[in-house]
């Protein structure tokens, strides 16, 4: 008897143990499936958003040809006054008071500043303008929030980079959009949402590729160079100030700023 119940108890722990086997391996199975459903909805997630990017432009260029959009990306412009470094973190909050113009930099904020696009960094990038001054100064805080999670030193290991982003209008356009205001002779350029993220996307792109153009920066250090080449860097913040447009030798042009965590100094 006791042989018998022996066998039986060591039947019935095999059974059990298959069981959880067999229960361990659909489990197994059911996540590797769910990973794979969650990476192919992400996937088309990112496709639909690149896709979505790439009807804006179609449209802006539409609208360009069409001459209901004021201005059309002309391209960019690097000088060596492009790159600064920045030392503490008191010089950093001071730089995002000014790109989101606020604190000491509020007087800057006219009604142009709703032109400003702004990029949200997180998992994916997105960009956008500030509703309102309160979602404005909300969005410094976020900035701030994601820097901090990247561990700056300001030992030499972040830079902002300035560049110009030049601006086509014609002579009709700015003829047309001429008025007087406080008796001065302006020119007034309404720009849609779309028109704006438009051109922040082509600043975007043509700055990724700008290496491929022009290999290397005269008269700019290694660092610079390297930074200019988007070598072993990481992006902390970035924006498009559209709200003080500014002429240099008859071309219209706008900030497009970037600030960067150089990865390559961090790792020696």
């Amino acid at each position: 008897m006791i042989g018998v119940g022996s066998a039986l108890i060591s039947l019935f722990l095999a059974l059990v143990c298959y069981s959880l086997t067999l229960t361990a391996k659909r489990a197994d199975e059911n996540l590797l499936m769910i990973c794979e459903q969650n990476q192919k909805i992400e996937e088309e997630k990112g496709k639909q958003e690149m896709e979505s990017k790439r009807d804006i432009l179609r449209v802006i260029e539409k609208e360009i040809k069409k001459g209901s959009a004021p201005v059309a990306f002309a391209g960019l412009g690097f000088s060596e006054e492009c790159y600064h470094l920045v030392d503490s973190q008191a010089k950093m909050n001071q730089l995002l008071d000014y790109f989101f113009r606020n604190e000491e930099y509020a007087a800057l904020a006219d009604r142009q500043v709703k032109s400003n696009i702004y990029a949200e960094m997180g998992k994916r990038l997105n960009f956008r303008s500030a509703r309102s001054d309160r979602d404005r100064k909300n969005m410094e805080v976020a900035a701030k929030r994601w820097i901090k999670k990247k561990h700056p030193t300001f030992d030499g290991d972040v830079y902002v980079e300035n560049i110009r982003c030049f601006l086509d209008i014609s002579q009709e356009e700015l003829e047309k959009r001429k008025c007087t205001v406080n008796e001065q002779d302006i020119t007034a350029l309404i720009f849609s949402q779309k028109h704006l993220e438009a051109l922040y996307l082509q600043c975007l792109m043509h700055r990724r590729n700008a290496m491929q153009e022009v290999l290397e920066l005269k008269g700019l250090s290694e660092t610079c160079n390297r930074i200019y080449k988007l070598q072993d860097v990481d992006v902390l913040f970035q924006c498009l100030l559209m709200d003080q447009m500014d002429w240099e030798e008859g071309k219209l042009y706008v900030q497009f700023s970037t600030v960067y965590l150089l990865l390559s100094l961090r790792n020696k």
